[in-house]
């Protein structure tokens, strides 16, 4: 990674609006790397990663045209705590090569990390030498999360239960507070959203 080269993870909490800001900060031209992304791509069939989770679950996991199942797999790790680990410790590494990867190949001065769970993992000590400058979170309060996370659950008929039971496995959005240098708070608008990035963009001395 290039000395002068300035990573920059942004996260929050399911329901805060996380990719918003994602959108917002592509839209004004910075590089994003989607942690997300990398997994749905890694497990396409003959990826290093399908490899690595086929080879140790076997193809009790694979549908019929051999892509895998992730309900299957997901069924099969749920309450086999060894075999969860396992799992994560896979996807992990394989997710944070590819982000280091991304960051070398990319000659952008600032680059930004969309990792939804970057607090957890580093709770977990999971760093994997992922190398980052600063993590922003994107915030709302506990009960304004819960609400948009209901009303999504109505919007997309799912049961609410099952949505919010979401924000159980996940650290407190209060709590990550203090683990971040930066909130961005989402409690307005999309426009009151933008303002907010554009001006933190502006106290960092990130210009676009």
């Amino acid at each position: 990674m290039k000395r002068n080269k300035r990573v920059i993870v942004i996260t929050g909490g399911i329901g805060t609006g996380k990719s918003t800001a994602v959108g917002i900060i592509k839209s004004l031209g910075f590089k994003v790397v989607d942690s997300d992304k990398i997994v749905h791509e890694g497990y396409a069939v003959n990826s290093p990663l399908y490899g690595q989770v086929t080879e140790m679950f076997g193809k009790q996991i694979l549908n019929e045209d051999c892509t895998i199942n992730r309900q299957r797999l997901g069924q099969i790790v749920f309450n086999d705590t060894e075999k969860l680990h396992a799992l994560n410790e896979i996807v992990h590494n394989y997710v944070h090569n590819e982000i280091n990867k991304a960051i070398n190949e990319n000659n952008e001065e600032v680059i930004f990390l969309d990792i939804p769970l970057i607090l957890e993992n580093i709770k977990q000590n999971k760093h994997y030498a992922l190398k980052f400058d600063e993590i922003w979170l994107v915030y709302v309060r506990p009960e304004i999360q819960i609400e948009r996370l209901r009303q999504r659950a109505i919007q997309e008929n799912k049961n609410p239960d099952d949505v919010l039971n979401i924000i159980k496995k996940q650290i407190p959005i209060d709590e990550k507070v203090s683990m971040v240098n930066e909130v961005i708070d989402n409690e307005g608008t999309i426009e009151n959203l933008r303002i907010k990035i554009e001006a933190l963009l502006k106290m960092k001395g990130i210009g676009w």
